[in-house]
């Protein structure tokens, strides 16, 4: 049986990917429950299935997640790579496909390559999901991830498979630069907090979104995938309050679970962003026309008509007042 590698192993000194691929007849099964559906005995059958593929062997398992797209997945101890281990049809199926569907807009308009941003990256499975789409040399990426372990997974993922440029910024996005100091929430290393004692945790340097993005050189944000654990609201404040509108990402995927109006959707909706779709865990949201925004707070211009002003009971400058 093979002995698992560590997680913080760069992909240099990694083993190559495919090491621990699945036995053929495990491969197939697993290939067979992302082939079931999204329906109730899918998901019934999919839980029996992962028992039988991983049953007494030790993670990682190296598989294809998205069409063309391989990673070294440790689904025991992060939930998003268990999600996406045998049957990705789950993982967030309606955020992949309006990440594409904007990605092969963008192409068909002949405007260079998609820029995505990954923050709050995990182990890779958006970035990748975004370089499926249309090819690897299509898709620019920047991912942005803390955690020190689940960072070398990224790292790895987005540079075992392919020679596309991808970035990986390993930092916590903050509304101020400094350093945080982070731990793990249980057994699910995709969870993490911010602490507020220094000798618990690790330290972390944290960088303001659009510090980071000005560093990197990007010239515009296409796609922004944001999940950083309730962190959301302080760093794109600050970041809207510091970048050019020329960076606002025309396409937002931000973790806010369907009915719950927390304090980035809000500020998104404030701005001027309108909500395309909620879904479970996630809203996606799509950018206001520049020439109708003035920037966070509302007020005329903000991108919102007045009836909905109306509905709310404020007019936009009471609403900046009361923030």
């Amino acid at each position: 049986m093979d002995a698992a590698v560590a997680p913080s192993e760069a992909p240099g000194t990694a083993p190559a990917l495919g090491r621990f691929a699945l036995p053929p007849a495990l491969e197939g099964l697993r290939r067979l429950a992302a082939r079931l559906g999204r329906g109730p005995v899918a998901r019934r059958a999919v839980s029996l299935l992962r028992r039988i593929v991983w049953a007494g062997r030790p993670d990682p398992f190296d598989v294809e997640v998205w069409p063309g797209q391989w990673a070294r997945l440790y689904p025991r101890d992060n939930l998003s790579e268990k999600r996406a281990f045998i049957a990705p049809q789950f993982w967030d199926a309606e955020e992949r496909a309006a990440l594409a569907g904007a990605i092969l807009r963008h192409l068909s308009e002949g405007r260079g390559p998609f820029v995505f941003v990954d923050a709050g990256a995990n182990a890779g499975l958006y970035s990748l999901a975004a370089r499926s789409v249309a090819g690897p040399d299509a898709v620019r990426i920047l991912a942005i991830e803390p955690e020190p372990e689940t960072c070398a997974r990224l790292r790895f993922n987005l540079g075992a498979g392919s020679d596309a440029p991808a970035r990986v910024v390993e930092a916590a996005l903050a509304g101020a630069p400094g350093t945080l100091h982070l731990t793990v929430a249980g057994v699910n290393r995709g969870e993490v907090r911010i602490s507020d004692d220094c000798r618990d945790g690790v330290a972390v340097p944290a960088r303001t979104l659009a510090e980071v993005v000005s560093t990197e050189g990007l010239p515009r944000i296409d796609a922004l995938k944001i999940d950083i654990e309730g962190a959301e609201e302080p760093v794109l404040a600050a970041f809207f309050g510091a970048a050019d509108r020329a960076l606002w990402p025309a396409l937002v995927i931000i973790e806010a679970p369907r009915g719950a109006e927390t304090p980035a959707l809000a500020l998104l909706r404030e701005t001027g962003y309108a909500v395309h779709a909620r879904t479970k865990l996630n809203a996606v949201l799509t950018a206001p026309a520049p020439a109708t925004v003035l920037g966070p707070g509302g007020g005329p211009g903000d991108g919102r008509d007045e009836a909905e002003r109306t509905r709310q009971g404020t007019t936009g400058s009471d609403a900046a007042a009361k923030r």
